[in-house]
């Protein structure tokens, strides 16, 4: 496999801000990157691109700005709400300037009633799971974004005017009225007094408008579904004119990183997590990558064994693992396991809805967070690949970073692959 140098921007440095940063997530991957990715296979206003972990959508807008089509699909309600208010072009900016105007005033009212808000499922889920006591958001801020929350109810629209004013929201909820900080993991920071709630979802609101006048115009169309990445030959439907041209994704990676913990506040707001049950059925869409969303009935372990190199990995880990006297450590081999298992699952779904000669491109990073085990990612990743039927193009380094749990360097590459074999 042919190992070379891709310049590394740092993650979250958008070459435009306009559209991405409507909403933005710590682990999103830049588009710098992708604009480099899609030039690089070659694609065009003919091709379609399949990005089966969409995140927030960076994937799919560049897509958009260079005539390409795309589908999107995410395992997180509050990403794919994201990856579709940012896709959709269509909306009005007077209609939302309108709309911005009347939640306002709604507000301004709503917030001057004193009951209600304590019967909130959202504030019913946060106080009940423990987060307002541990400090995630303050009782004025909370207060504040409830109202804003009910404002948004009130004017009961419907479509695409209701999913910009609710990714508004959201984003403002986490920046400006809860206390949470990102490092990357999430942390809570001081407790704030007060926070400028609605004049933040203003300027927000504001500046999302502004960007849809000056929107690139395209007849490419992006759609983005709520789904689990390892069953995306479901998809079948979406392909049903032409099969996928390319892919282009960043998965998880096989780190404690619970990607449910750090948009938690956004999935409340939103009503997707209102107890542990519903809480369960977002995390049980996901790949398992941390010992968080490891249950005792998985089994893409299973898909895992027939590869020496994880096999070999799995035991170092299990070794490695058994000297920690922590709980989680006796989960550490069962993720990485599921970990690959599921990403064989993923890869051989993504084969059946790919062109012959259909080109991929996955961003993923080594790892040490399980015992402080060296994971080389894509180079396992290549080896199941093959295994599954593509060949491998390389493996290309993107950019060192500072493991948060180990101090290590680690890599982050991109692995190319091509649908080429029978």
């Amino acid at each position: 496999m042919g190992i070379s140098a891709v310049q590394n921007p740092t993650a979250q440095q958008f070459a435009n801000g306009e559209i991405h940063d409507w909403y933005t997530i710590i682990w999103g991957f830049s588009d710098h990157l992708v604009e480099k990715l899609i030039n690089r296979l070659g694609l065009s206003q003919r091709d379609r691109v399949l990005d089966p972990f969409c995140g927030t959508g960076t994937t799919l807008v560049e897509c958009l700005k260079n005539q390409v089509s795309a589908v999107g699909v995410d395992a997180n309600p509050a990403s794919v709400l994201a990856a579709r208010v940012k896709t959709d072009w269509s909306v009005c900016p007077t209609q939302l300037f309108d709309a911005l105007d009347e939640v306002i005033r709604t507000y301004n009212r709503s917030l001057g009633q004193n009951h209600g808000f304590t019967n909130d499922a959202t504030h019913r889920y946060l106080r009940e799971s423990g987060m307002i006591d541990r400090g995630w958001i303050s009782a004025v801020p909370l207060r504040k974004s409830l109202a804003l929350k009910r404002a948004i109810n009130i004017q009961n629209y419907i479509g695409k005017l209701d999913r910009a004013l609710r990714l508004s929201l959201i984003a403002e909820v986490v920046k400006t009225a809860s206390n949470v900080r990102f490092g990357p993991e999430l942390y809570c920071g001081p407790r704030k007094v007060d926070a400028p709630v609605i004049e933040a979802f203003a300027d927000r609101t504001t500046k999302m408008a502004l960007d849809l006048y000056n929107a690139p115009r395209t007849t490419a169309r992006a759609d983005v579904l709520l789904g689990d990445a390892r069953e995306v030959s479901s998809l079948q439907h979406h392909a049903r004119q032409s099969a996928f041209d390319a892919v282009i994704c960043s998965p998880p990676y096989p780190a404690e990183h619970d990607y449910t913990r750090n948009g938690r506040l956004e999935l409340a707001f939103l009503e997707e997590v209102v107890d542990v049950q519903s809480l369960r059925k977002h995390k049980r869409r996901m790949m398992r990558s941390h010992t968080k969303n490891i249950y005792v009935d998985d089994s893409d372990r299973s898909y895992a064994p027939e590869f020496d190199a994880l096999r070999a990995l799995l035991k170092e880990v299990a070794d490695a693992a058994a000297e920690k006297r922590h709980g989680f450590a006796r989960l550490y081999e069962k993720v990485v396991a599921e970990y690959f298992g599921g990403m064989r699952r993923h890869l051989a779904a993504v084969r059946r809805v790919l062109k012959h000669n259909g080109a991929c491109a996955y961003v993923v990073g080594d790892q040490a967070s399980y015992a402080g085990v060296s994971i080389p990612t894509a180079e396992l990743l290549a080896t199941v690949a093959e295994f599954e039927g593509f060949s491998v193009e390389g493996i290309e380094a993107w950019r060192d970073r500072r493991s948060s749990g180990t101090g290590k360097v680690v890599t982050e590459n991109i692995l190319f692959l091509r649908n080429n074999r029978n």
